[in-house]
């Protein structure tokens, strides 16, 4: 039940007087049929009391109900205009209402019992339709309506008490109860009516905010609207759409969206969403590009709205201009996949390349696998610099695939990659592959021998190389390239310049390192493993602030056995989790002994996190050791990502909740691409060595270098670089904003107490020998006394 003052109470004091005329102008739209209706009643009443009732009390009455009429719409004219005007409107129907319910009920009261049985129930059912109608016609006037209904029912129902019989009792008081009912439904209607003229007025306000704020946005936003009719064409196209389309507005309206951008799948699936009227969200098009302008790429979003009429807005969504992004993501994927220095497939790419060869060939159809490796590179280097060297490799590149091009040798599916240094490879696929390998090994250790003009420059060519053939050899990419590099080794060993095909007796490496492979899972019983440190260094002061932890094995036979040899062994035998958990123990113990509080870095394999006992392991060192969580960092490569990398992404989540720091390896010279720096917030990345070492000789290094530095800054995260060897390299480094770095210029990797010496322990001094001689209470009490304290 709903209180007289609930309506008031819920409306805001600077919305009373509009709600006050809201609810009057609601009346004034129905008063003239309410009049009409008192009037056609009154004149019914008229016609059933004339010849009953006396004729100057019928003038009476028929005068006064007009008089009261004709005051009711004389309220209402709407030429009547003030400044109070709905609250002096609301005191005349008031009054108007005491008027018409005593010009009613009266009549009613005193002439029912007097008139025939026909005309008192004639009388009644006007007086009660008189009275439901007062509750609709009044229903934003509770008050002017109760009095109205309580004087009419009042009248009805002395008229019906006065006939006497018990049927006109029983009226009685169903007409008292159903007139209580009315007039309560005339507040109830009055609330939910202020209720619902409020919500209104709210939501009008909002569309207007919303309207007024995507206008804003369309004036000053990078991102702009737009608008499709049924037909999936643009309308109310804007002046932002239109600059950034690069067409006029005019010549825009009316045209296909789907006409804007190039036809290609991601385009079918926009003209699928459009018909099929499904939200589209993020779809990246490149713009029709007939004028030959630079190639550029939207981002569109967007979903139907509801549609009308052929013309109306049936589709509403968002574009944005992703060009720059789409850029960075090709020279981030060029950067990841590419040889900056030759342009051809790096080492990941080709990795890829070769297992889709493989996997592709027919039956019949041979893949020969082809490494190289140039002769004598390295005195390149050394006599003539890097840059003579870099520009050696191009030249070597170019003559390669030339080479290759011109000798129609390899057919169509070829692939031709850098791996890195000196190192390239070629491999495709045939029925006559394996002819065709051994005819194009022999072509190129020609033709590569001639020398090479670099400016005034004659510089001696040569290569080796390597050849293994699939299913022949192996079906595996890995085991494939495996046999082409023991046949590169043995083409170098017997004295270059030739080529050679893998031969079974050429795996006596593999036994090799199945012997290490075994005199490794010793190592950690036997303590033959030892850390090494290498300095972290802060660019701004040249403070080493922290170290890397790097893995050396002290072989009781083979000396120092460095970790590119044992690490890849450890690897693929599973024996890097044990080495693991010692790197984590014995970093953790070392590096909470120093004294400057300085950060411990530690590289994780992939394997690693496979281990369960990975997570727990950590937990427990950090506990032993009490070493701070934050001066613990560890390194990880994409290689985690890559494989199981929900659970894996899970876990690095659960480190960086311990307080330890994440960094990632190697950026951009594996697959590390930039969607991984949005699949987990680390809080460094590493420059890999290979641009570093080309930052003062190569332009594109140097740029590459600047652009992975301003990415991680852009995303607060920290970037090292590695392989810092020259003051120079500092500096440029210095002025990119890089933040650490690590390399020879400020130390190697070097046992852990060349960087944190072991404090030299004093020697126990000899025990006291007491004299032989008895002693006294006196002599012995001093004794006592030290002995006690």
């Amino acid at each position: 039940m709903v209180s007289q003052r609930a309506p008031r109470g819920v409306i805001p004091a600077h919305l009373q007087d509009w709600v006050d005329t809201r609810l009057v102008s609601t009346h004034l739209r129905i008063v003239r049929m309410m009049v009409l209706g008192v009037l056609i009643n009154a004149c019914a009443m008229l016609l059933v009391l004339f010849g009953t009732v006396g004729t100057p009390q019928l003038t009476l009455f028929a005068a006064s109900t007009a008089l009261a009429g004709f005051h009711r719409l004389w309220a209402a004219d709407p030429r009547l205009r003030g400044k109070h005007r709905a609250r002096r409107l609301r005191r005349a129907f008031r009054w108007n209402a005491w008027w018409m319910g005593l010009n009613m009920g009266v009549p009613l009261a005193l002439w029912l019992p007097h008139v025939p049985p026909g005309a008192q129930l004639l009388l009644a059912v006007c007086g009660i339709t008189q009275i439901a109608s007062a509750a609709y016609t009044m229903r934003t006037l509770p008050l002017p309506a109760t009095a109205f209904i309580a004087l009419q029912t009042l009248g009805l129902a002395v008229g019906l008490a006065r006939i006497g019989n018990a049927p006109a009792a029983t009226a009685v008081l169903v007409l008292i109860g159903a007139a209580g009912m009315l007039i309560r439904m005339t507040f109830i209607s009055q609330h939910l009516f202020i209720r619902r003229i409020l919500a209104d007025r709210e939501l009008a306000t909002s569309n207007w905010t919303v309207q007024v704020l995507l206008n804003e946005y369309e004036q000053t936003g990078s991102d702009w609207l737009y608008e499709l009719d049924r037909n999936h064409r643009l309308v109310n196209v804007s002046s932002r759409f239109a600059e950034r389309a690069g067409r006029p507005a005019a010549e825009l309206e009316g045209q296909p969206l789907s006409a804007l951008f190039a036809g290609d799948a991601i385009r079918d699936t926009l003209d699928a969403a459009l018909a099929t009227r499904r939200p589209l969200h993020g779809a990246i098009l490149a713009l029709a590009n007939p004028g030959g302008t630079v190639q550029r790429w939207w981002s569109v979003s967007g979903r139907p709205s509801q549609a009308g009429g052929g013309g109306q807005v049936a589709w509403r969504g968002l574009m944005s201009d992703v060009t720059d992004h789409r850029m960075a993501e090709r020279r981030a994927y060029q950067m990841a996949h590419y040889d900056a220095l030759t342009g051809l497939p790096n080492r990941t790419l080709f990795d890829r390349m070769l297992g889709e060869l493989l996997d592709e060939r027919e039956a019949a159809e041979t893949v020969a696998l082809l490494h190289l490796d140039i002769d004598h590179f390295k005195a390149v280097n050394d006599e003539f610099g890097h840059p003579a060297g870099d520009a050696y490799l191009r030249m070597f590149a170019s003559r390669l695939g030339s080479a290759l091009e011109a000798s129609g040798l390899g057919g169509a599916r070829r692939v031709m990659a850098r791996l890195g240094g000196d190192e390239f490879v070629i491999a495709f696929a045939g029925n006559d592959a394996c002819d065709h390998a051994v005819r194009l090994a022999q072509l190129l250790v020609e033709t590569m021998a001639r020398p090479f003009a670099l400016t005034d420059l004659d510089i001696a060519g040569g290569v080796s190389i390597g050849l293994a053939l699939a299913p022949l050899h192996a079906e595996d990419r890995h085991q494939l390239f495996s046999y082409a590099d023991m046949a590169l080794t043995r083409a170098k060993r017997d004295g270059r310049g030739l080529w050679e095909m893998f031969e079974p007796g050429m795996d006596e490496a593999l036994h090799e390192r199945h012997a290490i492979a075994r005199e490794l899972r010793h190592a950690v019983p036997r303590g033959e493993l030892r850390l090494f440190l290498q300095p972290l260094v802060d660019v701004p002061s040249e403070a080493k602030t922290g170290y890397e932890a790097l893995l050396r094995w002290q072989h009781p036979e083979r000396g120092l056995v460095p970790p590119e040899v044992f690490i890849p062994i450890a690897e693929e035998t599973g024996l890097i989790v044990p080495i693991g958990e010692w790197v984590i123990r014995t970093a953790f113990a070392e590096a909470a002994t120093w004294p400057g509080g300085e950060t411990i870095s530690i590289n994780l394999s992939p394997l690693q996190f496979s281990s369960p006992n990975l997570l727990p392991l950590i937990v427990h060192a950090l506990a032993d050791t009490g070493i701070d969580p934050a001066r613990v960092e560890f390194e990880i490569t994409e290689g985690v990502l890559l494989h199981n990398s929900e659970a894996n992404i899970a876990l690095l989540r659960r480190l960086h909740e311990l307080g330890v720091k994440i960094a990632l390896d190697d950026f951009g010279t594996g697959y590390a691409s930039l969607n991984y720096l949005l699949t987990f917030p680390f809080d460094k990345i590493k420059i890999d060595r290979r641009f570093v070492n080309e930052l003062e000789t190569r332009e594109e290094s140097r740029a590459i270098v600047a652009a992975v530095i301003a990415l991680a800054n852009q995303l607060g995260m920290c970037t090292l670089a590695e392989g810092v060897e020259q003051p120079e390299q500092l500096a440029q480094l210095r002025r990119d904003g890089c933040r650490m770095v690590q390399g020879w210029l400020f130390g190697k990797a070097l046992p852990s107490e060349h960087y944190h010496p072991r404090a030299a322990q004093p020697a126990a001094p000899p025990p006291a020998r007491l004299p032989v001689r008895r002693r006294t209470d006196a002599a012995s009490a001093p004794y006592r006394r030290a002995k006690a304290s």
